[in-house]
């Protein structure tokens, strides 16, 4: 009898440690894959990627609905602007000769669009902020988000903007460009400086591109999220601009996860436009500075031959991010 039961004891406890090698070598394989597929996003954010049991409830239906809600929100801002006696310019004032009335109609200009760009920013946030605990969008903005923003990324992001902005230089000087609906002065760095790259970065980064890399992937999101930024600015060569620096913005929050690193740049980019609009250098290039030399052509290629290469290498980068919805297609 004891012999027995010594045998039975020695079985249990071999079947226990075989369990226990099985259950360390499924954690180590584990912890293998889920290092491999950190190695395989590139490095890209930081997030957590826990298994999700269920599709993340991002569509394009919900793309079009977030720009409704932008497009309403703008309408809205100036209707209620108007209705609490904001004072618009009048035809009389916006074709004058005189440069005192010119001065007088762009400030005038400039304090609507501010005002009711804050109006406009006010209400869309709020729609977006219920239609979206509506539809379950976990985790898509965060204060993590607006954590510090490098000042060595923001120069090199800023930088590369305007390399890209000298290689639009042919195509947008044939493209309509008239941006005196804007306006000056102070109420134009508020409008243009603080609000805008806020609202904007929060709208196209934050929900459009935030939820489209969710569903869909990053190159998915990184296109079509500088598409509607370029389409929504309708100026045609504010509008292509608008496209090329969205793909730097969409490239920099895919890669850094850091709403505040965007909008610092999106700020810089149009603080540095706001100063050339002051002081009627908007439609100065640099072949105008250069005189079209050989040199301003010689520069031209280079950051043209710099910025294609790094866009193509952000298409690659991008592609490894996939979209948290691939695991579910998988399986």
């Amino acid at each position: 009898m004891e012999e027995f039961t010594d045998k039975r004891a020695e079985e249990i406890v071999s079947v226990s440690s075989a369990s226990e090698n099985n259950s360390t070598s499924t954690l180590l394989d584990e912890s293998s894959s889920v290092q491999k597929t950190s190695e395989d996003d590139g490095g890209f954010c930081e997030e957590n990627k826990a298994q999700s049991t269920t599709k993340y409830p991002f569509t394009w239906l919900d793309v079009v609905m977030i720009v409704l809600c932008f497009a309403i929100s703008q309408g809205l801002g100036g209707l209620i602007a108007m209705s609490f006696g904001v004072e618009i310019p009048s035809e009389y004032m916006r074709s004058s000769l005189d440069t005192e009335t010119l001065e007088a109609s762009a400030t005038i200009q400039a304090r609507f669009v501010a005002i009711s760009y804050l109006i406009s920013m006010a209400i869309c946030l709020v729609l977006l902020g219920i239609y979206g605990r509506f539809r379950g969008w976990r985790g898509l903005l965060s204060l993590r988000s607006l954590g510090w923003a490098s000042p060595f990324r923001l120069l090199c992001g800023y930088i590369f903007m305007w390399m890209v902005s000298i290689s639009l230089e042919p195509l947008t000087a044939l493209l309509p460009g008239d941006q005196s609906s804007l306006g000056s002065g102070g109420w134009l760095l508020l409008s243009a400086v603080l609000l805008a790259p806020i609202f904007e970065e929060v709208v196209f980064r934050g929900y459009i591109e935030g939820g489209l890399r969710r569903a869909y992937g990053g190159v998915v999101a990184w296109l079509v999220s500088a598409l509607i930024f370029g389409a929504v600015h309708v100026i045609p060569s504010v509008a292509v601009s608008a496209f090329f620096s969205g793909l730097v913005l969409s490239f920099y929050y895919l890669r850094y996860r850091s709403l505040s690193l965007v909008i610092l740049l999106h700020a810089a980019n149009n603080a540095t436009a706001c100063f050339l609009l002051s002081f009627g250098m908007q439609e100065l290039s640099l072949k105008d500075l250069m005189h079209g030399s050989n040199l301003y052509w010689g520069v031209y290629a280079l950051c043209t031959l710099i910025c294609v290469s790094l866009l193509l290498r952000m298409g690659r980068l991008l592609s490894r991010l996939k979209s948290d919805n691939s695991e579910l297609k998988r399986e």
